[in-house]
């Protein structure tokens, strides 16, 4: 259509197609019913080498930015429902602290509150949602630990004693149990507490390097990085929550780190240089064991991701229920060494 001084007038139906995509917004990369990773990134080429969250499919079919704009985000975990993301957060490019925000990045609020020059990491959601496991060095170098907050942000509990350095604790889906990597034995070893600190067993005892322990989804095993004396980079293992049945699922002369079960347990995404620039990569765990790679050369280094699928949602446990109360943990206070 045509105005009186020759210029062109856009029709009603592009109008309220322009009004809609306004409103709505640019389609999403990922599908909000199907599985979708989150993982923290550097884009290739930034100088700043910023930390910045993004959301893909398991295919890495398209990439997006969450809370775009906002760097120094990295380790992030997807809450139970898929609603949330937690992460480590740094707004000023100072020491990180754990912040929690909507799947689509938005309602940024910040959880945990270590003094300078400190910082928290790898958060982890209880199994009811209502709180939020973390690492944190703020008693010092050697003596990092545990710490739980509400998701509202308010009062901080170490739940690990202070004679060992403890990381990368991961919350079980279903009932009251908590795995972690510590130096307790010597060595960092995979361990398994409750959700009070309490100490449950110590999983794997050798001369490696365990890190970066990840929950199969029911709570069945466990999958972590291990890396050994001889053996300069890591590999991926899974080990039964017993602590029998230690299996190595990748062998390659490249760094592979920090799983992340499937929702349905059929595969692990992991991270690796195996290719050359490191990425994001899955592995099947049956048949013959495929490896395929999820991120492309957009990125060049990736710091924690993890993986949510609404038609395999996390179970919460009866038993969990009740650990995870957030009082009930404040009134135990910490636990003994």
């Amino acid at each position: 259509m045509r105005t009186e001084a020759g210029r062109t007038r856009p029709s009603g139906a592009v109008v309220v197609a322009l009004v809609l995509l306004c409103v709505c917004g640019m389609p999403h990369a990922w599908s909000r019913d199907g599985g979708r990773i989150v993982f923290g990134a550097v884009s290739a080429g930034d100088a700043t080498h910023a930390r910045r969250l993004f959301v893909t499919t398991p295919k890495g079919a398209g990439f997006e930015e969450l809370k775009a704009g906002q760097p120094w985000g990295n380790e992030p975990a997807w809450s139970n429902d898929g609603r949330f993301v937690a992460f480590s957060h740094s707004p000023e490019r100072l020491e990180c602290r754990i912040y929690v925000m909507d799947a689509d990045g938005g309602n940024l609020r910040r959880i945990s509150n270590a003094p300078f020059p400190y910082g928290d990491s790898y958060p982890s959601w209880s199994p009811r949602g209502d709180a939020i496991a973390f690492a944190s060095a703020r008693e010092g170098r050697g003596r990092e630990g545990v710490y739980v907050s509400d998701i509202d942000g308010g009062e901080e509990v170490r739940i690990t004693g202070l004679d060992t350095s403890v990381m990368w604790s991961n919350w079980r889906p279903v009932g009251d149990a908590i795995v972690y990597a510590s130096t307790k034995a010597g060595t960092m070893d995979i361990h398994i507490m409750d959700g009070r600190g309490s100490h449950l067993a110590q999983l794997t005892d050798d001369r490696r390097w365990d890190m970066t322990p990840s929950w199969h989804p029911r709570g069945e095993a466990i999958a972590f990085a291990s890396v050994g004396e001889a053996d300069v980079t890591g590999d991926i293992y899974t080990i039964d929550a017993d602590g029998s049945n230690r299996r190595r699922i990748t062998k390659h002369p490249a760094d592979e780190s920090d799983p992340c079960w499937s929702p349905d347990a059929t595969q692990i995404l992991f991270e690796s240089n195996r290719d050359g620039r490191q990425g994001l990569f899955i592995m099947d765990l049956e048949g013959r064991r495929i490896v395929r790679r999820v991120t492309d050369g957009r990125f060049d280094y990736i710091e924690g991701s993890d993986w949510y699928d609404p038609r395999f949602p996390r179970s919460v446990s009866p038993i969990g229920r009740h650990a995870a109360m957030w009082g009930w943990i404040k009134q135990l206070g910490p636990p003994a060494p």
